[in-house]
């Protein structure tokens, strides 16, 4: 499955919660698509900073396209995170840099998840994946 699929997936099964407990079954799903980061991966420089939870997030650069890697100890942020990370995974970092992320984010219908605390860590993700 290419990016801009998984991304219509990932939002085409997010838009379909109904409810607080659908969302959360959604999210629980998809985390189990994320790959686990090894311990040496876990690191104070790779954890990301505001976040309720601890997340880690790597971004690996080829040929002028971004590849991310991240994690979580907790279950609902590694859902949260898949679907981040479907938003810009492969693009290139000026054209993530050019994305309104927020805008985006709310598309995919989590804001009966994320409590004021988790939206700080979100925008924390956003700002680091929007980085030069």
């Amino acid at each position: 499955m290419n990016n801009s699929n998984q991304t219509l997936t990932i939002k085409a099964q997010l838009q379909a919660c109904r409810s607080k407990e659908e969302t959360f079954k959604t999210l629980v799903t998809l985390s189990k698509i994320l790959p686990r980061l090894s311990s040496e991966e876990k690191t104070e420089e790779n954890k990301v900073k505001g976040c309720e939870s601890a997340v880690w997030l790597i971004v690996e650069e080829s040929n002028g396209i971004r590849h991310f890697n991240a994690d979580s100890d907790a279950k609902l942020m590694r859902g949260v995170l898949v679907a981040i990370l479907s938003l810009v995974e492969g693009k290139a970092a000026k054209d993530i840099q050019q994305m309104n992320l927020k805008v985006e984010l709310a598309e995919l219908n989590l804001s009966s998840y994320l409590t004021s605390s988790r939206t700080n860590g979100v925008l924390a993700i956003l700002s680091q994946l929007q980085q030069p």
